[in-house]
């Protein structure tokens, strides 16, 4: 490697690659991905609140969350970074009971999203989304706008704002 005549420290020579804090990983559109649930036939008729989990396939730039739920006292999803669950998520466990008393939900580290949507421009590999129990026709869609940022790259949002009380 190339060093400096001055101070023998070494001259960067590279280009920098995809990454967190890289800015070009960011700047350019990202790779769309859209998912979501049709209501009943999707999740099945459910007795309690239902948590979903969304993996990404890499980290976001950006998500959409739009909700189509036509029931007008009944028509909130509720969109959050931590799982607020009861049972911890695996490779094969994608949705679980939704916990009240978990600090996601006492410290209100959760949107409600209520006939309309939210854009949040935002660095995660994961979000969740709960529907309330009586809501059997829950309808939503998920846009992310993806880096190539690869997930394994990307902490775990816990902490102020996600996980703890204030």
């Amino acid at each position: 490697m190339a060093t400096d005549a001055k101070t023998g420290q070494p001259i960067y020579s590279g280009a920098p690659g995809v990454g967190l804090r890289n800015v070009g990983s960011y700047q350019v559109s990202g790779e769309p991905w859209i998912s979501g649930s049709e209501g009943a036939g999707a999740l099945g008729k459910h007795v309690a609140s239902t948590v979903k989990r969304y993996q990404f396939p890499f980290v976001t730039r950006e998500v959409t969350v739009v909700n189509f739920t036509t029931s007008q006292t009944k028509n909130h999803i509720y969109v959050h970074f931590a799982s607020g669950s009861e049972h911890t998520f695996s490779s094969t466990k994608e949705t679980s009971t939704y916990n009240p008393l978990s600090n996601v939900f006492q410290g209100y580290h959760y949107f409600p999203v209520s006939g309309s949507s939210i854009t949040f421009t935002a660095k995660c590999k994961e979000i969740y989304v709960t529907t309330d129990a009586r809501n059997e026709d829950a309808r939503y869609r998920i846009l992310a706008d993806l880096t190539n940022v690869p997930t394994g790259r990307m902490y775990e949002l816990t902490g102020s704002g996600h996980t703890e009380m204030a």
